[in-house]
C-alpha cells in the first residue's frame, strides 16, 4: 500500500512489470467509495536498478482518509497494466504515525496458560 499526502505531490516509487524507460505511462486512481477515476501522467521519472520513481500531480484530487486503487498502464496500450496497488491518503505526516489498522477494534489476546510442569 502506498501512503500519499493530500497537500504534497510526493514521488511514487514502483517496480513495473515491464521495462518502461520513458514517460509513456498513465496513472489511474479510482476512488473506492465514489468510483471516480482520475487519470494522471508523470512529468518526471528516475530509475535506480529495478525501481522507477515517478512524479505525478495528485494534490488536486486526493481526499483525506480515502482509499484509491492505483493502476499504471502504457499510454498506447491500455490493456497492458504494468503496476497495481492501493493508495491511502493522509492530511499530514503525523497522521500516518497515529494510524492503526485495528483502530477502534478490540482484539482479544490469545493467551495460553498451559505451561510445562517438571
Amino acid at each position: 500500500m502506498i501512503v500519499l499526502n493530500k497537500n504534497l505531490d510526493l514521488p511514487i516509487t514502483i517496480i513495473p512489470t515491464v521495462n518502461t524507460t520513458l514517460l509513456d505511462l498513465v496513472f489511474e486512481f479510482t476512488d473506492e467509495t465514489t468510483k471516480t477515476v482520475y487519470l494522471r501522467e508523470p512529468y518526471f521519472t528516475d530509475f535506480t536498478f529495478d525501481l522507477a520513481t515517478y512524479s505525478v500531480v495528485t494534490s488536486n484530487f486526493l481526499k483525506e482518509n480515502t482509499f484509491y486503487n492505483l493502476k499504471v498502464y502504457l499510454r498506447d496500450d491500455v490493456e497492458k497494466t504494468v503496476y497495481k496497488d492501493r493508495v491511502f491518503c493522509i492530511a499530514d505526516d503525523a497522521t500516518i504515525q497515529d494510524y492503526s489498522i485495528n483502530q477502534g477494534e478490540y482484539t482479544l489476546p490469545n493467551i495460553d496458560n498451559n505451561f510445562y510442569k517438571i
